[in-house]
């Protein structure tokens, strides 16, 4: 869906009327990938649509679309696997399952999933 307002914010672009500054960063973010920096952001929407938007908005922009899940992976998720931090969460999940399960089982279903 972010891909398919990107194209349509370029075919605007030729009329310069129509497309929103959220779609001129999806657009950028679309071109040069959702780890872009402000600054290179900004120079895109300056040479793609002849705007310059501030890098606070961009930024902001930007995290909006971290927080819908527009951005292809980058966003607020936990990182699993080795070197990912513990939570709460995490732990009450494995108390419900050594209520429901015992020990034993939960320790067996680990070492079938590692």
């Amino acid at each position: 869906m972010a891909r398919a307002k990107a194209e349509k914010a370029e075919a605007e672009n030729e009329s310069g009327e129509g497309v929103s500054q959220m779609d001129m960063v999806r657009a950028a973010l679309g071109e040069l990938g959702p780890g872009a920096k402000p600054q290179a952001v900004q120079d895109y929407i300056l040479s793609k649509f002849n705007k310059e938007l501030p890098k606070t908005i961009i930024s902001n922009y930007k995290s909006n679309l971290k927080k819908k899940g527009e951005l292809g992976g980058v966003g607020r998720g936990r990182r699993g696997g080795a070197g990912g931090s513990l939570h709460l969460e995490d732990l009450e999940a494995v108390r419900g399952l050594v209520n429901r399960l015992g020990a034993d089982q939960v320790v067996r279903l680990v070492e079938v999933l590692a």
